[in-house]
């Protein structure tokens, strides 16, 4: 790049995208105890393998960051445990704060109205994170399966941090957008340097996907 050539923000996210993905090579590589990881076609992939890791007769699905349904409605429509709760978070007016560029405050908005998904299973939580979370009261469940699809730091922060106490040996978190040194990757760093639970790291669709498990 030519001295005083102007930087624009798609080679900045490209610069960071990069730098993200360097990170992540060297996290996998020397600090979480199995860093070999499946890879499978896609995100749905993803949801299989978590599917095949639900052993209890109570499983609770989070969802935060739901958008339009797609994923819940995959999880209502595969996961076939009667006492199953399957609750999704979200303001429904898009991102809380700029995230890329393209993908400004109040991208993904759709109206502030949660998608319609028929199965008595399924809830909706709507409004921010900080504000909704706080007052939530978890239901009953013998495993969690937590899926972050929130994009920016501070609601994937948010998110972690409420979670932290509820994470037992057995609950799998996947992250939508994992591998960004600023946000979700962030969050979970800083969940895995305070907290006593250690991560294994499951399965990848796209380099961006990710499946974790808490295994004690």
């Amino acid at each position: 790049m030519k001295a005083g050539r102007r930087v624009t923000s798609n080679r900045l996210a490209n610069l960071r995208s990069v730098l993200s993905y360097l990170e992540l090579g060297h996290w996998l590589a020397h600090d979480l105890s199995n860093p070999t990881v499946d890879v499978v076609a896609d995100h749905f992939a993803l949801f299989d393998r978590a599917l095949a890791k639900v052993r209890g007769q109570k499983p609770l699905y989070l969802e935060f960051g739901v958008f339009e349904g797609r994923s819940m409605r995959w999880w209502s429509q595969h996961l076939p445990h009667t006492e199953a709760r399957l609750i999704g978070f979200d303001s429904f007016e898009g991102l809380p704060q700029d995230w890329r560029p393209g993908l400004g405050a109040g991208h993904f908005d759709v109206g502030g109205e949660p998608p319609k998904i028929d199965d008595a299973r399924v809830s909706f939580v709507v409004g921010w994170f900080d504000d909704s979370l706080p007052d939530f009261d978890v239901p009953e469940h013998d495993q969690l399966i937590i899926n972050v699809d929130c994009d920016v730091y501070s609601s994937a922060a948010t998110v972690l941090s409420w979670a932290e106490p509820f994470l037992e040996p057995g609950t799998l978190i996947y992250f939508d957008e994992f591998p960004d040194r600023d946000h979700e990757m962030r969050a979970f760093k800083e969940l895995m340097a305070r907290s006593p639970r250690e991560f294994r790291p499951l399965a990848t669709a796209h380099g961006h996907h990710w499946l974790f498990e808490v295994v004690k």
